[in-house]
């Protein structure tokens, strides 16, 4: 690569040349700016994330990391790199890697569970490009959404036949159960410290008097 291409990745123009997930590992080490590798192409990773995103990160890494230890696995943030085929790199706020431990490896070598916290800017992405993307991944058994500012959790969990369950979670007085990873994550840990708000939902008012229609109220499950 020349100095020239590498100038204007970082000025967010594209390669001209797309990359394979390996030609992109040994391009990153040189780079000061942290991406994501989508479609073959280095994309510039979004900087300088809230304060309610770095403590649901932590959060959850405390939560899940000495379940994860008992079953052989390393629970990391944000540096792990989850490959999503041979011309995509993913970088999800949490890992689990259920692999053989590898002191040099550049990526998880067997994800089991990753999480993405969702910000007003990603949110979308999270729910559609990558979440495919990690479906689409033999390893992963899990995918976690959750979202920092609003008691909002949900989860994506392979089944025994291959096909994709959902559950959501939106009360901080639920238990996640997790036995991919022998653990169990309880909804008022993933948001300690923080003063979430509960997510409004739309609620049937009947009336006698009035004519029926939808007005939001706060959900108190």
């Amino acid at each position: 690569m020349t100095g020239s291409e590498a100038k204007g990745i970082l000025m967010g123009v594209p390669y001209p040349n797309r990359m394979t997930a390996d030609v992109f590992l040994t391009w990153l080490e040189t780079q000061r700016e942290r991406h994501e590798l989508v479609n073959g192409r280095p994309v510039r990773m979004m900087a300088g994330a809230k304060q309610s995103h770095n403590v649901v990160t932590t959060n959850v890494v405390v939560a899940l990391s000495s379940a994860a230890k008992q079953r052989g696995c390393r629970t990391t943030s944000s540096d792990t790199a989850v490959r999503t085929g041979s011309d995509g790199i993913r970088y999800p706020d949490v890992v689990v890697d259920c692999g053989p431990p590898d002191p040099d490896a550049k990526e998880a070598l067997r994800p089991t569970l990753v999480v993405e916290i969702s910000s007003p800017n990603t949110l979308i992405t999270d729910a559609t490009d990558k979440l495919d993307e990690y479906r689409m991944h033999g390893d992963i058994q899990v995918i976690m959404l959750i979202e920092p500012d609003v008691v909002s959790v949900k989860i994506y969990r392979r089944a025994s036949g291959g096909e994709w369950e959902i559950e959501r979670y939106e009360d901080l007085g639920s238990v996640i159960a997790l036995p991919e990873i022998a653990a169990d994550l309880p909804v008022a840990n993933i948001y300690d410290t923080l003063d979430p708000k509960l997510r409004t939902r739309l609620q049937l008012v009947s009336d006698p008097d009035q004519p029926t229609e939808f007005q939001p109220s706060q959900s108190e499950t």
